[in-house]
């Protein structure tokens, strides 16, 4: 008698009978074994980000140490959070400087740098005004073709809540943009901020040889708080000569995305100050450590703008 086999199921039979000889676990993947996250086992490794929030209250969310990056957050009784910038004014003959800060945390080392430059400017005879985009609820979404377009091309109406940032942008001679490192790209609101406010038509245009910047004498600033970028305080030549190679691949990238920024604009880039080193929180002298930070940054505001100081 002769039988007449399905092929499939022959092809079912022959692979169940190579997985049942090889021993393999169902629990993995049957085409490329690392696609499956093996299941917790006793002596499998333990995350660091899990080591340290073990270590420091599980997930609960921190009062004055960072549960995660312990340099982040500057003690209470070292905080600036007092002090607030006068605002702009209609005078014909001030220098304005307009801060974008992106913290959602007044106690952060971010917004301590951001209090120190702007006092910085204060005392240097500049008005000093703060556009704190999660504090005042900024939306930095594009959700329509319309506000795509809108900040794309130019093209309709601006939103109103565009018109009040680009009233500031005008009336800056500087504009500082003060954010944590966030992956080594602009956090959601500044970028948001960047791409709805500096719209074209508004910052830029098209001209017969190309585009042209329509914010001519403007200068463009980022002051950045950082977990680790080789080490340094500062821009190029900043490195604390911890990792100098590595501080300095980074400050050309981030040169290299801020002229591109600038020069389309007809604006100025000055650079950044990017913080690489802060004191750890329960540091004894933290105090001492933290005003010695500020005074750098003051040191180097007093060298990147020093055009516009005399």
């Amino acid at each position: 008698m002769t039988y007449h086999v399905n092929p499939t199921f022959a092809a079912v039979v022959l692979a169940a009978s190579l997985l049942a000889s090889s021993n393999l676990v169902l629990a993995a993947d049957a085409v490329s074994s690392a696609s499956k996250v093996p299941a917790a086992t006793a002596d499998a490794p333990v995350l660091e980000g899990v080591r340290t929030m073990a270590a420091k209250g599980g997930d609960k969310l921190p009062d004055n140490v960072d549960a995660v990056t312990s340099a982040s957050v500057v003690p209470a009784k070292f905080r600036q959070t007092e002090y607030k910038p006068k605002g702009f004014t209609d005078a014909k003959d001030k220098k304005r400087v307009l801060f974008v800060l992106d913290d959602p945390r007044h106690e952060s080392v971010t917004y301590d740098l951001c209090v120190t430059a702007m006092k910085f400017f204060e005392e240097k005879g500049f008005e000093v005004a703060l556009r704190d985009l999660i504090a005042m609820n900024f939306n930095p979404l594009i959700t329509t073709r319309e506000a795509f377009y809108n900040a794309k091309d130019g093209f309709g109406p601006t939103p109103p809540d565009v018109k009040v940032e680009q009233g500031f942008v005008k009336k800056a001679d500087h504009i500082i943009f003060v954010q944590p490192n966030w992956q080594d790209s602009d956090p959601m609101f500044t970028k948001g901020y960047k791409l709805r406010v500096f719209t074209k038509g508004f910052s830029y245009d098209d001209g017969p040889k190309g585009r042209v910047g329509l914010l001519p004498g403007k200068t463009f600033y980022t002051i950045m708080n950082a977990g680790w970028l080789g080490q340094g305080q500062g821009q190029s030549g900043d490195s604390l000569a911890k990792n100098p190679q590595e501080w300095e691949t980074w400050m050309f990238a981030f040169r290299v995305v801020d002229d591109d920024a600038a020069v389309g604009k007809d604006m100025r880039n000055l650079g950044r100050f990017c913080n690489d080193r802060t004191p750890a929180n329960l540091d004894p002298a933290y105090g001492e450590k933290i005003e010695k930070l500020r005074g750098v940054l003051r040191d180097r505001l007093a060298r990147d703008f020093a055009d516009y100081l005399k």
